[in-house]
């Protein structure tokens, strides 16, 4: 789309002659999904978009000046920013990027409910002082699920995603074979793929909102509703 980026050199390699080619021409830097698939996602991301504006409303307010708190805070905003990011640059054909961010999110809800659950009071000190503080090195799935009785959940979760989405965050394999089309170099991603990362990003960033209500004494069951609802 033009708005987010003009256009972007698509790589067609030919052979002629015997002589391989490589010819460089512009097109759109935007990936293509078909038509049919395309309402399903215009409908999906309006869902998510409309999540995060409600969980928004939802936990609106002050909030008392307490570490676990304020963390879990940070956290929830910046997960909303990322959600809306995915959410814009899916508009826009950018895949890609959009998939990039979802370790972002889910990274932020692990941390934060250790945070709330596992963390000692000098660890959340440090985490929120000590800019060399290791989180991820301390985050145990297990003892998150522990924690909060999450029956594996947790555990489960991190296992089954964490690998998909370090390589789209770190621009590993999954997003390489991802950019070939045919025989040029074209953005193309699995539909089932693409809304399965919106639902797992929209998924993340309420359980965060979820959190965030029960530590502070918030009524959960509006953002239940809002799980759903979530595409």
């Amino acid at each position: 789309m033009a708005n987010i980026r003009d256009a972007k050199l698509a790589i067609v390699a030919a052979t002629s002659h015997n002589e391989k080619r490589v010819h460089l021409r512009s097109c759109p830097g935007t990936a293509t999904i078909p038509s049919a698939t395309m309402a399903i996602m215009t409908e999906s991301l309006n869902t998510a978009e409309r999540v995060n504006t409600q969980l928004s409303t939802i936990l609106a307010g002050q909030y008392p000046d307490n570490r676990r708190v304020t963390i879990t805070l940070a956290y929830f905003n910046l997960a909303l920013d990322h959600h809306s990011a995915i959410i814009l640059l899916f508009r826009n054909g950018l895949y890609g990027s959009g998939l990039a961010l979802m370790r972002s999110i889910f990274e932020a809800m692990l941390r934060a409910h250790w945070v709330v659950g596992v963390a000692t009071p000098e660890e959340v000190d440090r985490a929120a002082e000590d800019h060399s503080f290791d989180i991820m090195g301390r985050v145990d799935a297990n003892r998150i699920d522990e924690a909060f009785r999450a029956d594996g959940f947790f555990r489960q979760a991190k296992t089954d995603a964490w690998n998909a989405m370090n390589a789209y965050t770190h621009s590993g394999l999954r997003q390489l074979v991802r950019q070939f089309s045919g025989g040029r170099v074209e953005a193309a991603y699995p539909d089932e793929e693409l809304l399965e990362g919106l639902k797992a990003a929209t998924a993340s960033v309420l359980l965060l909102g979820y959190l965030l209500a029960h530590i502070t004494g918030r009524d959960p069951l509006p953002i239940q509703a809002l799980f759903e609802r979530a595409p």
